[in-house]
């Protein structure tokens, strides 16, 4: 595993980070305010995955994914919400996920091999329960979004809970 920032004078940044066959990247702007690093990633939360059709079809609520890849539509986690109720499926091997929970107030995809912001899916009418989305070429950036990380003299201290569930990252500064 490798991860690393790049920092230039003009305060853009860059973020590379490589595990196995996973490679994660990001790049924006940065200011430094009281001893702490600001991130602001160029890339919009939450738009990793786009609705390409949505309508009526059966019980329940069912989503159905494309990708040129078929390794990452087997990958993906939607949460289902009604009221009080809550639901998560992963997708088959096929894309596809289906909850039992009809007419539901909320529906979220993410990606668990590049888990970020999660996508809201909007209906475009209330009732439809079916929903074709194809994953964006944004699904491998981090939207680093007014993300802060301590500054010390070796470099720099914070939590990546995408990227390390529990443990502080710590950051080793290599040149000026």
């Amino acid at each position: 595993m490798v991860a690393a920032f790049e920092f230039k004078k003009d305060s853009s940044f860059k973020f590379y980070f490589i595990y196995g066959a996973i490679d994660r990247n990001s790049s924006g702007r940065f200011t430094i305010y009281d001893g702490k690093i600001i991130l602001h990633a160029e890339k919009e939360p939450g738009n990793d995955f786009t609705i390409t059709s949505q309508g009526q079809r059966g019980d329940g609520t069912a989503i159905q994914l494309s990708d040129r890849n078929p390794y990452l539509i087997r990958n993906v986690v939607g949460i289902f919400k009604k009221g009080t109720e809550q639901d998560q499926q992963f997708s088959n091997n096929d894309g596809y996920m289906h909850s039992d929970l009809n007419e539901c107030d909320s529906i979220m995809v993410i990606h668990t091999l590049f888990p970020d912001v999660p996508t809201f899916i909007k209906k475009t009418q209330p009732k439809n329960n079916y929903f074709e989305l194809t994953l964006n070429p944004s699904l491998a950036q981090l939207s680093f979004r007014d993300f802060t990380l301590s500054i010390n003299r070796e470099g720099l201290r914070g939590n990546l809970p995408w990227l390390f569930e529990r443990e502080e990252a710590v950051f080793v500064k290599v040149s000026e």
